[in-house]
């Protein structure tokens, strides 16, 4: 980096520049260094791979990179470092505990690098940079932080980390994130479920993704069958997947009414065939019919849902390059092995929740708008001749005012000068009329006596920046929007689905008629509900006693899964062997197939029997893409089935990413006895799903 250039620089980027040249050239030892730290390093003491090279050079190496590319300026670079430094953080921290842990342990990190870089760079400058772009990880939570929970596929892994980073530029502070995994398979979206996610803090706002990497098997299903479907089938099968989203929606509701952005559907992620192939296209015809009838199917819930807004991804992806653009890793190819490789979708997504997000901190609580005329609703100035008009604007004003906003008029101007036969709006509409010459703060304090409400509960829309800093800084509390950027009036459309307005006798009629044609839509879908397009596809699932032969199939599955995996325990290849030699232990795998092919070996349990009798699951571990057709239900009561005993026991040892499997136990019948401790009498054992078949029949 020339010195000349870095003159222009402001200094912390220059002192960011500095480290991250200095810390270039240290990678094998930042490496050395945090293996050294363990278990107060990026790993947490946990087995991050099976072998120690694959945890250097896929998690260490490529994470010291990515801190090196985030000082130097690259946001992605800087987020998904961030993001990664989370990732094997024990599981049942708060928010307080979290930020206090990572206080101590990069404290005491930045200091040891502090060390290893004197000489290229002074220790208090180290220290000093490093503490600064370990903020996001080291700031508390405060109350007024904005909560998201998100529901749903794997794409919800990419918004989380981009987003962290969006919203923690923005404001200071990062937002307090949740994930439920949930694919909506056999069992529904629980209520229950939510609450105990939820506990007693609501939920700013609330992503429901289904559809976006083809998380809910029966959408699978219908993908893997699109070519040949035609119009009635295909309908049938759109219409199933639509009532998955609205019964998915009518369980949010029963907890919380915050806002939910409801995803559609876009056909990531692209094979790797069609996505090498310059001109082969992203997607077959067939899943494109069917995705753009998801979309518009699952637009119509949307239309008859309060409080919910529809994430477009087909419009999303169009407007960012296309679903090969979209579906590229965003942080380049000399990252694909590494654990962490977030694809460019994922930050697209991030913007659109980060603005989300903005619009409830601005609009969440608001009961008034503060609305200038010349210029705002209009092109021009009303006493000075014609203008033009912005009727979409004066429409979404008078949709707000229907929906419980108070409108006040706002506008330096001779009351007599505004031509109300020529706008969308009337006078009646407004609850008051502040149209003088008057300085715009004293019009606002009196507008906030008149109507008795506080400061915070009023935002003002004006073009003119002066009058806006002005309020601002002579009525604190009150925010305000500018007309000239689209994002206003984005956030504007938003603070409709908001729980904050209300609707009026017309606008809850109109909403029943949307929820009726919602629920002839779920009653379309009962026709053909799960059960039976778990049917259709024919599924057929063996388990087995696990042989030597099964050896490379096992070890891939204990040490490489990570997200369907109840214990996280990497085992070498001797202990496996060992296990399989052991009259206490007893290793099973599981196959599946269906009508389209064979899935092969996707399932492995291990067990013990143990001196009282009792048997226990030491780990159950699953292939992603085993998840949600039944096999997790089919195992376990084939397992209990042929190891006769008085009770199974099953631990349950929760990570970072091991969120899918949290679910197993309890949904088949266990118990939690301790915490991380299931137990299953043998009366109790889970039946075969019904629509998945054995080997045996």
């Amino acid at each position: 980096m020339a010195s000349t250039e870095l003159q222009h620089w402001p200094a912390a980027q220059v002192l960011d520049q500095r480290v991250a040249d200095a810390l270039g050239r240290r990678i094998d030892e930042i490496v050395a260094l945090w293996e050294r730290l363990e278990p107060n390093g990026p790993g947490f003491g946990q087995e991050v791979a099976a072998k120690p090279e694959h945890a250097r050079s896929r998690y260490y190496e490529p994470v010291a990179r990515m801190l090196v590319a985030g000082l130097g300026g690259s946001a992605d670079h800087r987020a998904t470092y961030i993001d990664c430094r989370l990732n094997y953080l024990p599981k049942a921290l708060s928010g307080h505990q979290r930020a206090q842990l990572m206080s101590r342990v990069l404290q005491a990190e930045g200091r040891a690098i502090a060390e290893l870089l004197d000489g290229e760079c002074p220790r208090e400058v180290t220290e000093e940079v490093l503490a600064r772009v370990h903020e996001p990880l080291t700031c508390p939570p405060e109350p007024g932080d904005p909560r998201l929970l998100l529901i749903g596929d794997c794409v919800f892994n990419d918004v989380r980390l981009f987003l962290s980073e969006r919203v923690f530029a923005a404001t200071g502070r990062g937002p307090d994130v949740d994930h439920i995994f949930f694919t909506a398979g056999p069992r529904p979206l629980e209520p229950d479920e939510l609450r105990r996610v939820t506990g007693s803090a609501t939920p700013t706002l609330i992503g429901l993704s289904l559809f976006s990497y083809s998380g809910v098997p029966a959408y699978g299903g219908v993908i893997a069958e699109a070519n040949r479907l035609r119009g009635g089938e295909l309908q049938e099968r759109v219409q199933t997947l639509a009532a998955m989203v609205a019964s998915s929606i009518e369980a949010i509701r029963e907890v919380t009414d915050a806002t939910v952005l409801v995803h559609t559907a876009c056909s990531l992620p692209v094979t790797r065939r069609r996505a090498s192939w310059p001109f082969l296209p992203a997607e077959s015809r067939g899943r494109r019919r069917l995705n753009l009838a998801l979309t518009d199917a699952v637009a119509e819930v949307v239309a008859a849902t309060e409080n919910t807004l529809l994430v477009d991804e087909q419009t999303l992806i169009a407007e960012n390059g296309g679903l090969k653009a979209m579906g590229s890793p965003i942080l380049g190819p000399d990252y694909e092995e590494a654990y962490a490789h977030p694809a460019r979708f994922g930050a697209v997504l991030a913007d659109h929740y980060a603005e989300a997000l903005a619009a409830q901190a601005l609009l969440g609580k608001a009961k008034v708008l503060l609305v200038d005329f010349d210029n705002t609703l209009w092109d021009g100035v009303m006493g000075e001749g014609e203008v033009h008009h912005f009727a979409e604007r004066q429409r979404l004003l008078h949709e707000l005012r229907e929906a419980g906003v108070l409108l006040v008029a706002l506008s330096k101007n001779d009351a007599a000068s505004i031509r109300w036969q020529e706008t969308g709006l009337a006078p009646e509409d407004f609850v008051l009329q502040m149209i003088n010459w008057r300085p715009k703060p004293d019009n606002v304090s009196d507008a906030i006596v008149a109507l008795d409400l506080a400061p915070e509960a009023f935002v003002l829309l004006d073009d003119n920046p002066v009058e806006r800093a002005l309020v601002e800084e002579n009525v604190p509390g009150v925010r305000s929007l500018d007309p000239v950027d689209p994002a206003s009036w984005r956030c504007l459309e938003q603070w409709l689905e908001m729980p904050s307005t209300t609707q009026t006798d017309e606008a809850r009629r109109r909403t029943q008629l949307y929820r009726e044609s919602a629920e002839r839509r779920i009653a379309m879908g009962s026709e053909h509900n799960y059960e039976q397009m778990m049917s259709s596809l024919e599924l057929r699932a063996e388990l087995r006693p696990a042989s030597e032969d099964d050896m490379p199939r096992l070890l891939e599955l204990i040490q490489r899964t990570n997200q369907f995996n109840t214990t996280t325990r990497r085992r070498s290849a001797a202990e496996v062997k060992e296990l399989l030699a052991s009259p206490e232990h007893e290793l099973f795998v599981a196959s599946l197939r269906d009508r389209f092919g064979d899935l092969g070996v996707v399932a492995v349990v291990i067990t013990q029997r143990m001196p009282d009798g009792e048997v226990e699951l030491d780990s159950f571990i699953m292939s992603c893409r085993a998840m949600g057709f039944g096999l997790e239900q089919f195992t376990i009561a084939e397992v209990t089935r042929r190891l006769d005993a008085p009770r199974y026991i099953a631990p349950f040892i929760p990570t970072e990413r091991n969120g899918p499997a949290a679910g197993l136990y309890p949904a088949n019948g266990f118990t939690e006895m301790e915490p991380g401790m299931w137990a299953l009498d043998a009366a109790e054992r889970p039946e075969r799903p019904a629509w998945l078949r054995g080997e045996d029949g």
